[in-house]
């Protein structure tokens, strides 16, 4: 007679495998088409949603992702994140800015590569990782929804971590106008483009 184990229903369980990648770093990641991409930091604190726009950023987006269906994990050694201060932000381009040449006269200016921070953002909600207490993940309040072409920072604890979703830019809220003026720098949506 053949000795036969008894099974309990724990020793049957299959290991638990994660249903998606999970870093092994601390940091801020996207994770778009199953894979994980850590997102670099924003120089300086990102201001707070009520400053219609940011300080100008002149260093191009690192990481691009091929669509907006993103979700975010967030891996610190405090595991804490404040719900209520986590977002996505529209980082728009400035396309062109207007201001005063040396005679006096109005003049369109060269602006380079520059972006700002505007205060639009998209709603993502806080939840936890499974059997990971350092790790939250950040996913859009509503279901199906993905972010247009174009840049934007996820906001944790103040801090900005960049990326760039891939695509041809349609969305207006991407491109702003600037104008400089002896009392400061004002933005303006660009114009809709002609028809």
């Amino acid at each position: 007679m053949a000795e036969t184990a008894e099974r309990t229903p724990d020793s049957q369980k299959e290991p638990a495998h994660p249903s998606m990648p999970l870093p092994t770093t601390f940091g801020v990641y996207a994770l778009n088409e199953g894979q994980l991409h850590e997102l670099k930091p924003v120089p300086g604190k990102i201001p707070d949603r009520r400053v219609a726009i940011s300080a100008a950023i002149t260093a191009p987006s690192v990481t691009t992702l091929t669509d907006g269906d993103v979700k975010f994990i967030v891996f610190r050694p405090d595991g804490g994140v404040d719900a209520s201060g986590t977002e996505v932000r529209v980082v728009a381009k400035v396309s062109r800015a207007m201001g005063v040449d040396a005679t006096g006269k109005a003049a369109i200016v060269n602006v380079g590569d520059s972006w700002v921070i505007r205060s639009m953002s998209y709603p993502y909600k806080v939840g936890p990782v499974d059997d990971q207490p350092r790790m939250l993940l950040l996913q859009p309040e509503q279901d199906g929804f993905t972010l247009a072409p174009g840049r934007y920072i996820v906001v944790v604890k103040g801090m900005g971590y960049d990326f760039t979703v891939a695509g041809t830019i349609t969305d207006p809220n991407q491109c702003v106008e600037r104008i400089n003026a002896a009392n400061g720098a004002f933005y303006s949506p660009c114009p809709p483009p002609r028809r």
